[in-house]
């Protein structure tokens, strides 16, 4: 499959109909390994009620036929360019927050059930983890020239595991600003890069994303129509 043209392709990465949606169990264990999760005191990782806070879980398919149905065409652009986004089934609102709260969790308390977090045991005290089942070890300590220079390494390296590298140049800017804003604390400022490089597009898909520049258009607030219940 790697050595297959299809998988070789950059123009392909560049193809707004190439791609899909991750799935949000691949997600949760992607961040765990590329952020090295440490758990010594625990043999195993148990991960709390995953199904509800985000739709899915290892081994726990609702039917025979998987988590989702290969011919799913979201709303939006998507169907209406007759795209099918199989995984876009179960990211409904209550998902999608549950998803972020779970993984802001992480990042910030390690695997505890504080805010909506996927553990087990109740820990809420930011960047102290010894009473979360496991935490994020992956660290990067102030080492270059100037703050400038450390915001670009972290944020590089973090783009470099969590989106392959694919993380747009005005996406790295907002996140190397809000980094720079946490220092000297280089730990505070590292969970912070995490947590927001944990919201962009380029982490919850697997093509490159284009911004059109454009400003999303406003929604009407809908009329009552004053008919019962």
């Amino acid at each position: 499959v790697l050595l297959d043209p299809e998988a070789r392709s950059v123009t392909l990465d560049a193809d707004p109909f190439h791609g899909v949606l991750r799935e949000p169990i691949l997600k949760v264990l992607a961040v765990m390994r590329g952020m090295e999760i440490k758990h010594d005191l625990f043999p195993i990782l148990r991960l709390e009620g995953m199904n509800d806070k985000i739709g899915q879980m290892s081994h726990s398919f609702p039917t025979v036929f998987g988590f989702f149905l290969p011919e799913y065409m979201p709303d939006g652009r998507p169907g209406e360019a007759t795209l099918v986004a199989p995984e876009a089934a179960i990211m409904d609102m209550p998902k999608t927050v549950g998803f972020l709260n779970g993984m802001f969790s992480l990042v910030k308390y390690g695997l505890s059930n504080c805010n909506g977090g996927f553990g087990a045991f109740n820990g809420c005290r930011e960047g102290i983890f010894s009473r979360g089942v496991g935490h994020l070890a992956f660290s990067m300590p102030y080492n270059e020239a100037s703050d400038d220079d450390q915001a670009e390494a972290v944020v590089s390296k973090l783009s470099t595991l969590l989106t392959s590298g694919r993380l747009s140049t005005s996406n790295k800017q907002v996140i190397k600003s809000a980094y720079i804003k946490k220092l000297p604390d280089a730990n505070a400022a590292l969970r912070m890069a995490q947590q927001l490089i944990l919201t962009t597009p380029e982490f919850h898909t697997t093509n490159t994303v284009k911004l059109s520049g454009q400003k999303r258009e406003g929604t009407t607030s809908q009329q009552p129509s004053a008919k019962p219940y």
